[in-house]
């Protein structure tokens, strides 16, 4: 499984948690050797990134679309007019069932005039790709989720906004293809593989 740092926190464009903020996180010499007067403490994890960020503000936009015939910045109120479907699912990294809502990536490539055919590259926030034909994404309802279990999605939880998959489809047990804290999509052969 891939490792995921968050690549705006090593360039200080955003700020986390302060080390007083942290200190009732145990350290591994804790974990490993732990003070007989200490409570244990429950696990914590977190397979997204670490430490808390500041939600995008209102003006901020969350999604660039570029390669189509129209260039999107989206914002996530622009994102949300776009449509909205809800679903629930297993999410695999945390090995729970949740509920997301948010736009189908088919109406997003739609509005940019990013034909099925084309060949995309879905970046994150801490420069991971993901690239595919749009086609076997919109086959297997790829969902731009911004919002999951009736609250917006955190930074260091996979968020503001990333692309999940409904239980069963071809994608949906393809990790690599679920990307979080989505930030641009970009067209990188116009009409796929071969072109």
């Amino acid at each position: 499984m891939r490792t995921r740092l968050l690549a705006a926190i090593a360039a200080g464009t955003v700020s986390v948690l302060g080390p007083a903020a942290c200190a009732s996180a145990p350290t591994a010499a804790d974990v490993a050797h732990p003070s007989p007067t200490a409570a244990p403490s429950p696990p914590i994890f977190n397979p997204y990134g670490v430490g808390a960020i500041d939600p995008p503000a209102a003006a901020e936009p969350v999604l660039t679309v570029k390669g189509g015939s129209t260039p999107l910045f989206l914002t996530l109120d622009k994102l949300n007019a776009l449509g909205s479907r809800t679903l629930t699912l297993d999410e695999p990294f945390v090995k729970r069932r949740e509920t997301y809502s948010g736009v189908p990536l088919a109406a997003v490539l739609g509005k940019a005039g990013i034909p099925d055919s084309a060949t995309i590259d879905t970046v994150g926030l801490d420069d991971y790709h993901y690239i595919s034909t749009a086609k076997p994404m919109i086959e297997s309802q790829a969902l731009i989720a911004t919002d999951r279990n009736g609250a917006p999605i955190p930074y260091d939880q996979g968020g503001p906004i990333r692309i999940v998959f409904p239980d069963g489809t071809p994608l949906s047990s393809m990790l690599d293809a679920w990307n979080w804290s989505l930030v641009s999509i970009t067209v990188k052969t116009p009409t796929g593989p071969g072109s």
